[in-house]
Formats: C-alpha cells, structure tokens, sequence
C-alpha cells in the first residue's frame, strides 16, 4: 500500500526540523535493529512515501558510533592540515583508480566554468593489487592513495567507509521494500560497490561573488543514496522539487540523505535524484564528510517496468554504472579533461 502525503505527515518514524519556511524530515532507523518485519516494512513505507514527495531526508539513530566519527573528523582535518607537499603527494592524477587528493580548482560540476574552491581527499573499496578485477583494469578498481606523512588516516577511514558502506545498504533495503522489490534487489547489485567516501575542505566563498567561486558547484551524485556529514558548519544547499534552493542546516546526530542518479533512472524519476551544491558564507572554514553509495561497475541501470508505460515512457537508455560514474569524473575532474585532450590530440 502506498502512503499518501497526508498519512506521512502523521507518521512515527518522521518528525520534521522546520527552517526558512522548509520542512525537513528526519527519519529514525530505529526500527533497523528492532528484528520486526512488520515495524522494517512499515518504515520502509514511510521513507519511500518521504523519496516520493520531498526527495531527499535526514537520517537518526543510524547506528554509526560518536566515537568513530570523532575520531574520523579530527583524522581528515589533520590531513588537510598538512603541509601541501604532502598532500600533493597523493594527488588524484598520480593513482591510476582515481585515489587520493584533489586540490582547490580541480574539479567542477558538469564541467561548468566555475571551479569547485574545495580541496578534498577521496577513496574508494579497498582492493588488493591481485583482485581479479584489478588485474582486469576494470574502471576505478583498485587500492587507495594514503599519505606516508599520516599513516593512521588509513585504518580511520576504511573504518568509516565499512560502517557507512552497512548503512546504506540498510537503507537500499528499505528502498526495495517501498518499491515492490526483492528485499536484497539492489545489495545485490552492490556487491564490490564503485561507492566512495570524500573528505571535503571548503574555505570562506568571497562575500558578495557573483559566480567567480562556489564551494560546490550544483549537481547530483551518480549512485543510489549518499550520506553526507556537514561536521561543523552548515553550508549544504538542496534544491527542491520546485526548484528552490534552501540552505540544509547542520542538525547534530543526523546525515543527510539526497538520492543519487541511479535510483531516479530504476525509478524513471517517480524518486528523482536531489540536485545540492555548498555555498560557504560562513565566515569559518567548513568541513565534511561524505559517502556515495554506487552500485557494481557491471550492474545495469534502466527504468523497471513498473514504472514506464505508454503514459510514462522510459526517459533513460540502459547503461552501466561503470559508463555512468566514468561520464561524470571526465566531466568534473580536470586531470581527466587533459588527459582526454592529450590522447585527442595524439591521434
């Protein structure tokens, strides 16, 4: 049974956080651990009714333990902290996975003009150098870039990415449920994830800049769900299903959850992914943390039957998630674009 938008507001499992005239919801994945099948189903009605008509939501009692998150926060500001040499070191074009650091203009959104004034560190599922796939040369399969001047952001971070890796694939869970599907429909099709975790670094944006410099230019992320940490200042922006942009506050004990490319395209937009961008006027440097929960580099995304018909024809053609996640880091990544040029240009 559906939930109507009446039925949500009324809902136990969601309680909202009103801000600048929105109402966010916060949805509790107690009910996760409880071991009820009944209470599981009907949260995962509730949050499939919030995927529905909001289109992104907040998570509490996920489960991700204070002291893994303190420990993580103090271990990626210490990286950034780092003298440049070092972090330069690791920098993305040196890791043939597409591992490590990517300095401030580096990396823009969709290609825009604007360059990203982040720096930030990025990594993905650790694998051993004889992975068959690695062997393979598979897209973005392989072993992280980790700092020789800070080896104990390794542990720290493969840490993190186990734990957020777990709860995304509780929520997916919950999302097969709300869609009709298989209980383990999309885990199974995240077996050896192309999912990433970022640390983020944003300086103060220039006061009254007109477009020269954002923190993070607008997109979507590629995958089925991300998690995203704002872990002191706020400057998250979420752009609704109106088309309004609002700042996502900063709620201690919650992530923020946006749909990302792959389940808007399985659901042929009926959940639509969450267009977001970071716009740091705080005057304070901001940091973050974030999770991005791509399926399988072989794993096919393609409108389900249930929802195309000839009323709602299918809007996306089949694609991998390898092909999709590959698009998007030659269109964002500058050491990508030149070396793209570069072979143009020898051929």
């Amino acid at each position: 049974m559906t939930m109507s938008a009446s039925e949500l507001e009324q809902n136990l499992f969601i309680r909202y956080h009103t801000v600048d005239g929105q109402r966010i919801p916060i949805v509790s994945l107690a009910a996760l651990r409880s071991r009820d099948e009944h209470e599981k189903r009907a949260l995962a009605e509730a949050l499939g009714a919030v995927c529905r008509y909001i289109g992104y939501f907040y998570v509490e009692h996920h489960g991700v333990s204070d002291i893994l998150l303190t420990t993580a926060e103090r271990a990626v500001n210490q990286f950034f902290d780092l003298p440049s040499a070092d972090k330069m070191a690791i920098h993305i074009s040196k890791s043939p996975f597409h591992r490590g650091y990517v300095p401030s203009g580096e990396e823009n959104a969709y290609g825009s003009a604007i360059k990203d004034i982040k720096e930030v560190f990025d990594m993905a599922l650790e694998l051993a150098p004889d992975d068959p796939d690695v062997l393979a040369d598979k897209f973005f399969h392989g072993y992280n870039a980790w700092p020789d001047a800070m080896p104990q952001l390794r542990s720290t971070m493969l840490w993190l990415y186990r734990e957020w890796q777990t709860l995304c694939e509780n929520i997916s869970e919950l999302f097969a449920i709300a869609l009709g599907l298989p209980n383990g429909y999309f885990c199974e099709r995240s077996v050896k994830p192309l999912a990433q975790l970022r640390a983020a670094r944003y300086p103060q944006q220039p006061m009254g800049d007109t477009g020269g410099a954002i923190g993070c230019g607008a997109h979507t992320d590629y995958g089925i769900v991300s998690v995203i940490w704002q872990t002191d200042v706020a400057g998250l922006e979420i752009c609704d299903a109106q088309g309004n942009w609002f700042r996502a506050p900063r709620i201690p004990g919650t992530f923020t959850c946006p749909l990302g490319d792959a389940i808007g395209i399985w659901t042929n937009d009926h959940w639509r992914a969450t267009p977001h961008r970071v716009v740091n006027l705080s005057g304070e440097t901001r940091n973050s943390l974030a999770f991005f929960f791509d399926p399988d580099h072989d794993c096919v995304i393609e409108p389900l039957p249930q929802f195309v018909s000839a009323d709602t024809p299918a809007r996306y053609a089949p694609t991998t998630m390898g092909k999709h996640v590959a698009r998007g880091f030659d269109d964002t990544f500058e050491y990508r674009r030149q070396a793209s040029a570069a072979e143009a240009e020898a051929y």
